[in-house]
């Protein structure tokens, strides 16, 4: 990870949101005498103090077999469908019900809503959810909390505006309408992979999430709450506006579609259709689609239990088993239900809640980058134990989804996002993790370094997986001539061969700097408009693209096209400290933006509080390019990093306290709180930092090299 392409992906999909001016992005900046350099603001020993503060902590945290996994966090939505899951299939939940609710009343905001982020606008949606969940845990309706949250639901247009996945939920237990509810035939099942539209052509959480919800979507349930079992309960009346007309329309028209969305009215009708063929629910075409979901959810089931890694397919994967005849008593149901309770966390402060998702494979080879970088040695046993790890969750044979669409992968060699997921390596978290294993070894190159078309993967390609390739190839192509830890010739060759291909992608997705978009194909397209997102996460695309795409391979002879600009060290420099200071970094030193920068239209970039992850990811970007250490710039922001160490952990260790999200989900649906990104992405940029300030100050030396 020396280049900050890898740190785009990190902080998942971009969308646009800003504009970068090509002539601002090119210009050479006026030719002065070279002023002498500032004086540090940082004393060695001060930021020496902090890493030794913070590698107490990381060590503090890690497992007794070498791993690491911080708490994942989604806000409200996994707590309060778990709660909906257990009420669906009557278990018994009075033992948590404090816990739980204690946690669910903690993130209700002052207008009675439940948001989909921390500091983020009420949605309906989570409000709606959590509502459902607090009055199964026998929390009163006349309560304040829940009068608030009324209030706002009903200003918010009642239970007719909530998301189709919420419609779901509340459709199983007579809270809404079936007929209100899209339908998912099953008989998706059986398209064949060539088809156009076929299960594996979906995105990975949507297929493990479709095909469970086609076998609900068919055999229509409805599960009894406190007041009983009725397909049209009034548990909830007092959301709706006219509960008395529960049948509200999704979506948008069909007058609508026609005019705007061809493909969208095709699915509009078709989903009509299929509400209007009633008669194929016991056609022999929907038994056979059917067992055959069972059959793949069985084979699906990981070797924890789990499903696909994500609580609400999770869930939906075990209602569907137990619909389709399957009991408690059954080895996958119980197996299942007990891996639940393993994402489960509970303590005294928060209550209990349980998570999205873990992030052990992310969590362990970012930490271990981080601890390298800082100084720790390569062969400390703490160190070898997370690298064993990591190697050991390596997924190998043709038994993945992955290998339907790429036959050179039969033989496997991925890594996953989760523990156990063995049916979904994927090429973001292999990458990160190869580099996080060079950062401990160099020498794993030969033997951990994939390739493949970037196209032929089962989830679409996409920038930030495909910044992190780039970011793969560049150690590659860097290492070709090193006397240790070389490349093999093959991978070399490879890697040189990706880079273009790697490059057209990035810029034709319209998430590249759109500077740079009219050089990368000779007489192509122009500027592919506003497509640079704001605030820190700005400043990675600011750097990243700039430092790889313009410098990096042209300096090596891999010039992307013979009309490509190469910037100068003073232009590069030059264009950095306009861009990331002053504006985007705040006043205290820091970066920071909130999570409604994914918003459209999107508020002034940099615009939230200073964050420790977000001025790690700048700081890095900065050094990454080649700013001097002693810059102001990058002065001040260590310097915020090192004072705002405030986290003690009451066993010798220190960190940065954060309670943001900074990672996405999925856009305006779902945000991310990855509970280390606080820890090793300041970790990271200060260890890189020193190394950038031992180079300057001494010459030089062959580990700044290596590592910067």
């Amino acid at each position: 990870m020396e280049c900050l392409t890898l740190f785009l992906a990190y902080v998942a999909p971009y969308k646009a949101c800003g504009t970068l001016d090509m002539l601002d992005m090119l210009e050479e900046p006026v030719t002065q005498d070279a002023p002498s350099k500032p004086k540090p603001v940082n004393s060695v020993a001060d930021v020496t103090r902090t890493l030794s503060l913070a590698e107490k902590f990381a060590f503090n945290q890690q497992k007794p077999d070498g791993h690491w996994c911080g708490e994942f966090r989604a806000q409200v939505y996994p707590t309060a469908q778990y709660v909906i899951f257990h009420q669906a299939w009557g278990t018994n939940l009075s033992a948590d019900a404090s816990q739980l609710r204690k946690y669910l009343l903690s993130l209700q905001a002052s207008d009675g809503s439940w948001s989909i982020a921390p500091d983020y606008p009420g949605d309906i949606s989570p409000t709606a959810e959590a509502y459902l969940a607090l009055r199964i845990l026998d929390h009163q309706a006349d309560s304040k909390e829940l009068l608030r949250a009324r209030d706002f639901i009903r200003k918010a247009g009642g239970l007719a505006k909530v998301r189709i996945l919420t419609r779901f939920l509340l459709a199983q237990f007579g809270l809404f309408p079936w007929k209100a509810v899209p339908q998912v035939p099953p008989e998706l099942m059986l398209l064949p992979t060539w088809a156009p539209v076929n299960i594996f052509s979906l995105p990975y959480f949507s297929r493990h999430a479709v095909l469970p919800l086609a076998i609900i979507r068919h055999h229509e349930p409805i599960f009894a709450l406190p007041n009983g079992r009725s397909a049209s309960n009034a548990f909830l009346d007092e959301l709706w506006l006219d509960p008395r007309r529960k049948s509200a329309p999704y979506g948008r028209s069909f007058l609508d579609l026609s005019m705007n969305d061809p493909v969208g009215f095709a699915l509009k009708a078709a989903d009509y259709l299929v509400h209007a063929l009633r008669v194929l629910r016991y056609s022999p075409v929907r038994y056979l689609a059917r067992k055959q979901i069972v059959k793949w959810l069985l084979q699906h089931q990981n070797k924890d239990g789990s499903w696909s890694g994500f609580t609400l397919a999770f869930q939906c994967a075990v209602t569907a088993l137990l619909l389709e005849g399957f009991t408690v008593n059954d080895t996958p149901i119980r197996r299942g239900l007990a891996a639940l309770e393993t994402w489960t966390v509970a303590d005294d402060v928060g209550g209990k809640r349980i998570q999205l998702c873990t992030s052990p494979i992310w969590d362990t080879t970012i930490m271990l980058e981080a601890l390298c970088v800082t100084g720790i040695p390569p062969d400390d046993g703490r160190l070898q134990r997370a690298a064993d790890w990591l190697k050991a969750q390596q997924l190998f044979g043709p038994d993945n989804d992955v290998a339907l669409y790429c036959s050179d992968l039969q033989t496997g060699g991925g890594w996953a996002f989760q523990y156990d997921n063995s049916w979904i390596p994927d090429v973001d978290d292999t990458t990160a993790v190869i580099l996080g294993l060079f950062a401990q070894d160099p020498n794993v190159l030969d033997k951990y370094c994939p390739f493949n078309d970037t196209d032929n993967l089962v989830d679409p390609s996409t920038a930030d997986i495909t910044c992190r390739m780039l970011e793969l190839c560049t150690v590659i192509i860097r290492r070709a001539d090193s006397t240790h830890g070389r490349p093999p010739a093959h991978l070399v060759r490879r890697a040189q061969q990706a880079v273009p291909g790697i490059i057209r992608f990035i810029t034709s997705t319209s998430l590249a700097i759109s500077a740079l978009a009219p050089y990368v194909e000779k007489g192509g397209r122009g500027p592919v408009g506003d497509m640079v997102r704001q605030g820190a996460a700005f400043i990675i695309g600011q750097c990243s693209f700039v430092y790889i795409t313009v410098t990096v391979f042209n300096s090596k002879g891999y010039s992307i096209a013979s009309d490509v600009p190469v910037l100068s060290k003073g232009a590069r420099n030059g264009l950095l400290t306009r861009r990331l200071s002053p504006g985007i970094q705040h006043s205290d030193g820091g970066w920071g933006e909130t999570i409604a920068s994914y918003d459209v239209p999107a508020p002034p970039k940099g615009q939230g509080e200073s964050l420790p992850s977000s001025t790690g990811w700048a700081l890095l970007g900065l050094l990454a390019a080649g700013l001097d250490p002693l810059e102001p710039v990058i002065q001040q922001g260590v310097r915020w990093l090192v004072d705002g160490q405030t986290d003690v952990d009451g066993s010798g260790g220190a960190s940065w306290p954060e309670w943001q999200f900074t990672g996405v989900g999925f856009i305006g649906k779902v945000y991310l709180g990855y509970s280390l990104y606080r820890h090793y992405f300041p970790m990271l940029a200060l260890g890189k930092y020193m190394l950038a300030l031992t180079a300057t100050t001494k010459g030089g030396d062959e580990k700044a090299a290596l590592l910067s």
